[in-house]
């Protein structure tokens, strides 16, 4: 026997879980349970019966024309409900409570089970007839209703009109115990069948009865029908009753109801109302609590199919927002710094390095060398150009370098959009519309104009990189003294000659070739030299040395084409994805979150004593 109070409190606990999960889950994409089979026996039953322990809800269900208006009015000894010929007569349910002494109402109670259905006061026997797209539930106390039950007259389970399907199902979660109203028609019946199926999964107690029975001709087949139906369905009646056909005796309410014997024969006329009131109440209560139970538990289609789903629909999230968050690792031919900006980075670390006197001398001396080389390198280049097949230097320009940039952005967002149009072929409704609001029709060209404009406002060398690179570089002057020595011997010999070379440029036509290669031994030698791996640098050190200076400045190009794409990727998405990120965060946390652990971990409480 399962301690009440520990499944109570158990059920109770799952029920707030949920409450909150569903909120957490419509953000990734996951619509509420509501019409799944295990939550509406959680709300419609588990939870009213758990708060409520006093009533037994009965419910007459079957198909059309099986009788079922005629039983109720029988079970409640009153015409209550319209008893109509035509197919699909009923349309919504009636219910009759017993009558409470003082003024409390069974509204509340009722609004609990019934929470799917508006809840209306019956005032005659027609209104369950209408048809209307709202759920009403029509009730009024009975004179004749014993203090422990709820009886219900429900829509036909097999009608042309699917609403009643709904309608009867929503009473089968919340009703303790059914009547099968069958007949040699309907017994069989593809939808009845898997109304009662689905009852008889839950454990659902149900009191079979045959109405409209020919007690002359019929009797040699029931034991057939019987075993048919409940073969196909997987019932386990707690009773298996028989309603002869007698028009003049219905149309009275004095119908007798025959029990079937064991032994196939039919005892005397029982009183059905009697039969519900001596049905064992806790057996009954607990059969159909842990029978709810069983389907709320089953990982297959219960509780546990449903967290499965939101894991999943969270990890989609996750996957999203992964590609995004990593977006800057995303493989593309970023290009490295130009030449001609990276020589002049090294200058401005080598010029840290230098006395004060030779930093003055230099600065002023590169302004003159800058502007005497400026013909002689124009000149240059057009002999090698014209002369030599030897092309310009424009790989190295910054135009070209943003030219590469600008292509390697194109390839960059290109890949992520072809990533992420193959997560939004799914069938998560959030999640595809997130993707979408992100890079389809005017959002895609979006991305590519923001692209461009952050792209431009980059400068070719931040601080991060030139500390990294000057990080780097000493690093390697550290490990190579006596490299850097001779470099440093060189730049001091240049630095000092440039005063007298200023003056022979002065009175001597020579003076620009003789200042020409004294600054070819300063400058060039210091980052000409090693950016281009000079011959000053490679002749004064071994083949060992030559091979760390390929490495240094591989390095240095790995972090440069590293830092360049992570600031670039930074200042896109900062403006522009933001909201999108947080959006997905939100769907991937929630698969994470405490309140779903605590939803995976739930189980149904052990049996106790």
């Amino acid at each position: 026997m399962m301690e009440f109070s520990r499944l109570a409190q158990s059920v109770l606990e799952l029920d707030r879980l949920l409450d909150q999960l569903r909120i957490l889950a419509e953000s990734c994409g996951v619509p509420t349970p509501e019409h799944e089979n295990w939550y509406a026996l959680l709300k419609h039953k588990l939870i009213p019966q758990l708060s409520e322990k006093e009533f037994l809800i009965v419910a007459v269900t079957g198909g059309t024309n099986t009788g079922k208006s005629l039983i109720f009015n029988h079970l409640v000894g009153e015409s209550f409900s319209a008893v109509d010929h035509r197919a699909s007569g009923t349309k919504h349910p009636v219910c009759l409570v017993p009558k409470r002494a003082g003024t409390t109402s069974f509204e509340p109670t009722l609004t609990r089970h019934f929470e799917s259905f508006r809840l209306v006061s019956w005032s005659n026997a027609e209104q369950s007839l209408s048809v209307t797209k709202v759920h009403h539930l029509f009730w009024c106390e009975g004179q004749n209703v014993p203090d422990r039950l709820l009886l219900l007259d429900t829509p036909d389970v097999d009608s042309d009109h699917e609403i009643n399907w709904e309608r009867a199902r929503a009473v089968r979660h919340a009703a303790d115990v059914l009547i099968a109203v069958l007949t040699e028609q309907k017994y069989n019946d593809a939808a009845v069948r898997k109304f009662f199926r689905e009852a008889a999964e839950a454990d659902k107690p149900m009191i079979v009865l045959f109405n409209m029975f020919d007690l002359n001709n019929d009797t040699q087949h029931l034991p057939r029908w019987l075993e048919q139906f409940c073969e196909e369905t997987g019932t386990k009646p707690l009773t298996v009753l028989v309603a002869p056909y007698n028009k003049e005796l219905a149309e009275h309410l004095k119908l007798p109801f025959y029990e079937l014997q064991k032994d196939g024969s039919f005892g005397e006329p029982v009183n059905l109302e009697k039969t519900l009131t001596e049905l064992h109440f806790d057996a009954i209560k607990s059969q159909t609590l842990l029978g709810a139970l069983k389907i709320l538990d089953d990982p297959s289609t219960g509780v546990q199919s449903y967290l499965d789903t939101v894991q999943k629909s969270s990890a989609r999230f996750a996957e999203a927002l992964n590609i995004l968050e990593n977006a800057s690792e995303t493989e593309v031919n970023w290009p490295g710094l130009p030449t001609t900006v990276l020589a002049e980075e090294i200058r401005r670390w080598w010029n840290l390095g230098r006395p004060g006197w030779s930093q003055s001398i230099n600065a002023v001396y590169r302004k003159v060398g800058d502007k005497i080389l400026r013909p002689v390198r124009n000149i240059a280049g057009y002999i090698s150009s014209h002369y030599f097949g030897a092309k310009h230097d424009s790989l190295n320009s910054l135009a070209e370098f943003y030219n590469k940039e600008h292509q390697a952005v194109v390839e960059f967002i290109s890949r992520i959009i072809e990533r992420l149009e193959k997560i939004s072929e799914t069938d998560n409704p959030v999640l595809r519309r997130e993707i979408l609001e992100l890079i389809g029709g005017e959002h895609r060209a979006a991305l590519f104009d923001r692209a461009n404009t952050v792209l431009t406002s980059l400068e070719p060398v931040d601080n991060e990189f030139r500390e990294i690179l000057h990080k780097h570089l000493t690093e390697w002057s550290q490990k190579n003294p006596k490299i850097v020595a001779w470099i440093r011997s060189l730049d001091y010999i240049a630095t000092a000659a440039r005063p007298v070379i200023t003056v022979t440029f002065a009175i001597s036509g020579f003076a620009l070739g003789a200042h020409v290669i004294n600054l070819a031994i300063g400058d060039v030698a210091i980052a000409g030299g090693i950016t281009a791996g000079g011959e000053a640098i490679l002749h004064a050190g071994s083949e060992n040395a030559q091979h760390s200076i390929a490495q240094l400045f591989q390095k240095i190009q790995e972090d440069y084409v590293l830092t360049r794409s992570k600031r670039f990727y930074a200042e896109f998405h900062k403006e522009l994805w933001r909201n999108v990120l947080d959006r997905f965060r939100t769907g991937a946390g929630v698969a994470e979150s405490e309140i779903f652990r605590q939803c995976r971990n739930w189980t149904v409480p052990e049996a106790v004593s």
